[in-house]
This record gives structure tokens, C-alpha cells and sequence, in this order.
């Protein structure tokens, strides 16, 4: 693969490498006011003489090193694990022959090395900290073949060099070390490179799932958008999407236990979710199209073990049915809530969809999608159990403070969904209707600032930082609402100011260890800024006009820009 490391181009859309130390000090400056590859890596060109090999490409040898056949692999890991191990594979490669290749005391990153004892650690503290947002491991599973070294040497080094960096942990003398090795494994770590044939490991997948959604809101932009799409199309490749029949065709895959099964299944989920992320934040279609996934969703430890008997439940194509799932799905104590996070999202990219087509069918087509999807999101809502919307935490059904912004995160989902729907309802509204519609996006901002009021800061690092592109997004239409001249009262202008305050401190949080809503919130003080009220009904008209999704390039450069055009629309 190709390295690129030339100085930063003009253009929207960057091939490069990642600078996360250029990163973290860009996204604290007033400089940029909106999203785009440009603010977070350099374009870079690695100049190559003859005999000169690119960085990050495995020569054959190591190539058959990293490549050799499983049980191979297996056989040889059962050995006593040293007390300290490189911590570089042999493969990573530096970025280019310009990059820092050493610290200040003239080691280079390969030279490292980490103890077993704070390996450990940092695996324990990957499991206290990121399993809700990736929830790809059985955590019992995985430590169990850990301890008999039967686990993928690139995954752990993954899992390791993350959770240091996100937790702050002074795992190298010099912190550039760690931010080098962040940089090489995002840089040389591509699913495809790694698998032969159609037999890729499932550790594999595990390490290109943590990268992915690592890159996605770490390094927000084209680069990371692409990686998503990769990893899909790989998940499609090996038939993730359908491993309920494949069971039963194949025999690679029939003979595998349960609980492997399981595994593979979380890690299609966890595609699945970062599909309808990547693609409904960016305003582009989905990959994954519900009416051909036929892998289940999650099941319980009981039904794995033969406890009991195995209730496969299935997505739906639609989200005219989705409400039918519930009861089923709340009976499961042990899953509900991961099954309850799939549906969730499952509505919110249906929002998407109709978000996605209404600039493209005829209004009347999409007035009956919207009011379809609207009962369907009704019916959805009423399904849940009681009290699941309650921004507080129910005490009195002793949830716990994990459990309840677990919950929350559900309730974020279904706001986004109405507040897409709101949207499209009101920017295609143009008689008397209007003003409800207008009314209605106001009260789901509300409603999302309501659960953001209710956010403990210290659980930021332990759910998907997704979420900030719906705070986002309702942050934008708050200060629209405050600058219409429609909201004329003092109290609601208040209440307003006091919603805004609320969501950008929530933004603020994340922004503590995500580079994404660190450029949010810099996009909406930007945006902010610039855009000075009253704004007339027509200028609001021409706003949701614009809106086509969070971070697609063309919202974010009109939010740039938006003073300029609405200057003409006086």
C-alpha cells in the first residue's frame, strides 16, 4: 500500500497518512470551522528510488509469517509468554522515510517494549472502558484463550496501544512513541492485506472493527469513511450477513461451537452498527440493506449452552415491524439491551433513508414515506418497556448507572430518528403545516437536550461517541430556533440558551478524548458566530433546504459559509 507524505493540498478530500500529534493541537486552535480530511492529516507522497520498498508493505517473508496456517499459529503461541514482548509486529513499517522514526532519547518505536504485567492491565481496562462501544468480545472467552496465548499478537497490540491512548496511560517514556504506533497500525492494518482465501480469523475482524470505529472518530474524513466501507464489503465477502444458512451449507462454518458462532455474530452487529453511522452521519447510502441480513440478532448464554431452546430473531426489512420484536427481545434480560441498541439504530437509519431520498422523489412520495415511517416510529416508541424514556435513572427498578446510559444512548437514537423526520417534514412543507413542523423540530431538540442533561461525563468514554453528531445536529437547529423571529418570548428564548448550554457541555465532554466533536464543536461556534438573527421564514426555508445530513461536506460547507447566503434572502 502506498504512503503518501507531501505538504497539505487545498482540496476537500486528502489521501494520507495520520498526524495525531498535528491533530490533537489543530483541533484546540480556532482555525478550522468545519469538518473536512484537510483538518486532521497532511498529504503526504513517499518518493521511492529503485530498490526502495513503501512503507507498510510486508516483504514475502513476512507476508508468509503473518499468513501461516492457523493451527501453526496455534501450535506454536502455547509457549510461556515472556515477561516483556516487542511491541511492534514485524511488520509495521514507519510512515515514511520523513516521519519521526525516533524518540528524543534516540529509540525508535520498535525498540519499545511493554511488560506483561501492564499488558494485562490495559487489556482489563479495554473491557471497563470500550465494550459498549464495540461489543465485539466475551470478555470471560477472550481472557480464557489469552491465557493460553491463543489470541491474534496484532489484535492484542490493537486492543492495547487504544485503550492506552485513550485513557491517557503513560505507556512509553515519550507520548510521540504511542502516537507512532497509533499512526503505523492505522496506516498498515487493512482486513484485506491480512486474509487469504475466504478463511480470514476472527480476530482479524476484531482488530479491523476497533480500527475502524478508532479512525472514524479519531480521524473523521474520507479516509475513515472508506475503511467502514471496506470492512463491510469484507463482512459481505465471507457471508457474515447470512450465518444462519451458512451453518448449514458450509462446514468451515457448521463446525463451529456455539459460542464461535456468537462471537461472529457481535462482530456483524458491530459492522452493522458502524454502516449505519458512517453512512447516516455522511448522507450517503447504506451498504448493508436489512431485507437480505439473514444473520440473527444476539442470543443469551442459556440458548448457547442448550439451556434452552435458541429463539432466532430477525431484522426486519423494514421498520413497519420492528415493534413486534420487542416482546421477545425485553423478556431476555441478559441481551435485551444489545438487541434494543440494534433496533434502535435499525429506526434511526430508516430516518435516514427517508432523509436521503427527499430531494430525489416527488413531494407526494415522500409525504407517505414520511407519514409511514412516522407510525412505525410510534408503534416502536410504545413498545418499550415503561419508563424507558425517562432521562433519569430508575431507581426504583435498581438500573444501574451502566445500564442507564446504555439506556439513554437507545433514547438518543429514536430522538435522531424523529428529529430527521421532523426535518424532512418541515422542508417540504410550504403552507400552513409548516409552522407545526417547525414547532415539532423544536420539541425533539428539547427532548435530546433533556437526556443530555442527565449525562455523567465519566461514561463519555465507555458508549459510541456517535452520539455527538446527533448533539450536533440538534445543537444547530436550537440556535436556528433561537434566531427566528418566530420565538419571540423571553422565557422560551431562555429555555433555549439553557438547552444549547447543556448540549455543548455534553459535546465538550467527548471532545476530551474524540477528535470528531472536537471539529463539531468547532463547525457550531463557527456557524454560530457567523449567522446573526432574526432569521425570516424564508431564510429558515433555505437552511432546511440545505440540510442533507450531520457531517456531509456540503451541510458542513454551508454552515461555513451561511452568513453570505443568507445576506440574499433578506
Amino acid at each position: 500500500m502506498k504512503v503518501m507524505n507531501q505538504p497539505r493540498q487545498p482540496a476537500a478530500i486528502q489521501e494520507a497518512p495520520y498526524q495525531s500529534r498535528q491533530l490533537e493541537s489543530r483541533a484546540t486552535t480556532g482555525e478550522p470551522t468545519r469538518v473536512c480530511d484537510s483538518c486532521i492529516r497532511k498529504k503526504a507522497k513517499l518518493q521511492a528510488t529503485k530498490g526502495d520498498q513503501p512503507a507498510f508493505v510486508a516483504s514475502s517473508e513476512e507476508k508468509l509469517a503473518r499468513r501461516e496456517p492457523h493451527a501453526t499459529r496455534q501450535a506454536s503461541s502455547v509457549e510461556q509468554r515472556p515477561l516483556f514482548r516487542p511491541f511492534l509486529e514485524p511488520y509495521a513499517r514507519p510512515i515514511s522515510e520523513s516521519s519521526p522514526q525516533t524518540s528524543d532519547n534516540g529509540q525508535s518505536p520498535a525498540q519499545y517494549e511493554i511488560s506483561t504485567q501492564q499488558e494485562e492491565y490495559l487489556l482489563d481496562q479495554y473491557f471497563e472502558i470500550a465494550q459498549d462501544a464495540n461489543p465485539i468480545f466475551s470478555k470471560a472467552n477472550f481472557l480464557d484463550k489469552y491465557r493460553n496465548s491463543l489470541c491474534n499478537e496484532g489484535l492484542i497490540s490493537v486492543m492495547v496501544t487504544i485503550t492506552a491512548k485513550l485513557i491517557g496511560y503513560k505507556l512509553f517514556p515519550e507520548e510521540c512513541v504511542l502516537n507512532t504506533r497509533i499512526d503505523l497500525l492505522l496506516g498498515s492494518s487493512l482486513l484485506e492485506d491480512d486474509i487469504v482465501g475466504d478463511s480470514p480469523s476472527l480476530d482479524q475482524f476484531r482488530k479491523a472493527c476497533m480500527l475502524a470505529l478508532y479512525d472514524f472518530h479519531q480521524f473523521p474524513g474520507h479516509q475513515s469513511w472508506m475503511r467502514i466501507g471496506r470492512l463491510t464489503r469484507m463482512a459481505y465477502r465471507i457471508g457474515l450477513d447470512r450465518l444462519e444458512p451458512l451453518r448449514a451449507m458450509c462446514p468451515d462454518w457448521g463446525c463451529l461451537s456455539k459460542e464461535d458462532i456468537e462471537e461472529w455474530r457481535s462482530v456483524w452487529w458491530c459492522i452493522y452498527r458502524l454502516d449505519s453511522y458512517s453512512n447516516l452521519s455522511s448522507g450517503t447510502p447504506y451498504l448493508i440493506d436489512n431485507s437480505f441480513v439473514n444473520t440473527s440478532l444476539l442470543l443469551d448464554a442459556c440458548e448457547l449452552n442448550g439451556e434452552s431452546s435458541p429463539l432466532t430473531l430477525y431484522l426486519p426489512g423494514d421498520s413497519e415491524h420492528l415493534w413486534k420484536l420487542l416482546p421477545t427481545i425485553t423478556s431476555n434480560l441478559e441481551t435485551r439491551m444489545k438487541n434494543i441498541h440494534i433496533i434502535s439504530i435499525s429506526a434511526m437509519r430508516q430516518a435516514g433513508l427517508v432523509a436521503g431520498i427527499r430531494l430525489l422523489r416527488p413531494q407526494e412520495e415522500i409525504a407517505s414515506h414520511l407519514v409511514k415511517f412516522e407510525r412505525h416510529l410510534s408503534a416502536l416508541c410504545l413498545a418499550l418497556p415503561h419508563g424507558w424514556f425517562n432521562p433519569g435513572r430508575n431507581a426504583f427498578t435498581n438500573e444501574s448507572p451502566l445500564d442507564h446510559h446504555a439506556r439513554l444512548i437507545t433514547v438518543f437514537h429514536l430522538r435522531m430518528a424523529r428529529l430527521l423526520s421532523s426535518i424532512v417534514a418541515c422542508s417540504r412543507t410550504q403552507d400552513d403545516g409548516w409552522m407545526s413542523s417547525w414547532q415539532q423540530v423544536l420539541e425533539t431538540c428539547q427532548d435530546i437536550a433533556h437526556i443530555a442533561g442527565q449525562w455523567n461525563s465519566s461514561f463519555c468514554i465507555q458508549v459510541d461517541p456517535a452520539i455527538c453528531f446527533i448533539i450536533f445536529t440538534a445543537l444547530i437547529f436550537l440556535d436556528l430556533h433561537m434566531k427566528s423571529t418566530g420565538t419571540a418570548s423571553p422565557e422560551l428564548l431562555s429555555t433555549i440558551d439553557h438547552d444549547k448550554t447543556v448540549l455543548r457541555l455534553q459535546l465538550d465532554q467527548f471532545a476530551r478524548i474524540w477528535t470528531l466533536p472536537r471539529l463539531l464543536s468547532l463547525s457550531f461556534a463557527g456557524f454560530s458566530e457567523s449567522v446573526s438573527g432574526p432569521l425570516s421564514h424564508r431564510q429558515i426555508t433555505l437552511i432546511l433546504s440545505r440540510f442533507e445530513a450531520p457531517l456531509h461536506p456540503r451541510w458542513l460547507g454551508f454552515l461555513s459559509t451561511a452568513q453570505a447566503t443568507l445576506a440574499a434572502f433578506q
